[in-house]
């Protein structure tokens, strides 16, 4: 698999400061020789302070100059000049859009599993444990995350609501009289419908909980936790950002998941073991 510290390079000069684009673009426009200069040199050749230099860096994700020297080397000519890492195009063959796309979502990955944060994990997987209804709610794909959500806890024997009808939602908060925590999933955190139903659990007193890229976001502010996906492609890149959104919701919904999992592994599996038996008896078609 291909480095994507370039994709990684790429979408954080989008919205950075002049002086870090400057860098950002002439390190990609000099990707075999940077490994070889030292943050003096770097900052000489293309403009900037050494300041900037160790400060982007840092932006980037890994540990210092000296690391995005590595991750830099790693590229082999071929992945900078063959443009992996430009945004798809009806041009690309299907070679060159089977590389794209595995280079997005391996950057995805990457990139979610450095930002789930250990302590959010933990307390949104206490929360599940305690409540004994879980509302889960998404729009449009981040509904498809959202049944994902309750594929798999209802197997585990969570009491887990999934509705797109937010009236009957908004009535749960007050008629269920069991513990229970709202569980919303917005990439961008400004879906309007998630907003109002987070600000009316907060008023009967019901933990929400956030699913979502922009800790900048509406939501993310009203949330009680958020716990944070990919935001490594940039809105306007909607042909990617729509893959990559959904890859990372998922991603982290599947470790949530797990370590639910792991609190009672040996009952949570025969739990599954025996629904999967269940569902093979009635509905496999064997005589």
């Amino acid at each position: 698999m291909a480095s994507t510290i370039l994709l990684t390079i790429r979408t954080k000069i989008e919205n950075a400061s002049k002086a870090e684009r400057i860098l950002g673009n002439y390190i990609l426009e000099n990707v075999q020789e940077v490994p070889n200069l030292s943050v003096a040199e770097l900052s000489k050749k293309s403009g900037v302070s050494q300041a900037t230099v160790v400060r982007f860096s840092q932006n980037l994700g890994v540990d210092g100059f000296k690391e995005l020297k590595v991750e830099l080397a790693r590229c082999s000519s071929n992945e900078v000049d063959t443009g992996l890492y430009d945004e798809i195009s009806p041009n690309d063959g299907i070679d060159e859009l089977k590389d794209k796309l595995a280079i997005r979502i391996q950057h995805t990955l990457d990139s979610t599993n450095k930002g789930l944060d250990k302590k959010f994990l933990k307390q949104t997987v206490d929360l599940l444990d305690q409540a004994n209804v879980i509302q889960v709610y998404g729009l449009g794909a981040s509904n498809l995350v959202a049944q994902d959500f309750m594929q798999k806890f209802s197997r585990i024997g969570k009491n887990v609501i999934n509705t797109l009808d937010t009236h009957l939602m908004a009535s749960n908060f007050l008629t269920q009289r069991n513990p229970q925590v709202l569980f919303l999933i917005s990439d961008s955190g400004e879906t309007e419908e998630t907003l109002t139903l987070a600000k009316l659990a907060h008023t009967r007193g019901i933990t929400v909980v956030s699913l979502t890229s922009n800790l900048q976001s509406r939501l993310a502010q009203t949330c009680d936790i958020n716990v944070l996906t990919s935001n490594t492609v940039p809105r306007d890149k909607i042909r990617s950002a729509a893959t990559t959104s959904l890859i990372s919701q998922m991603y982290a919904v599947d470790l949530i998941y797990y370590l639910y999992l792991q609190r009672d592994y040996e009952t949570n599996v025969q739990k599954l073991k025996d629904s999967h038996l269940l569902v093979d008896k009635y509905f496999s078609g064997k005589k």
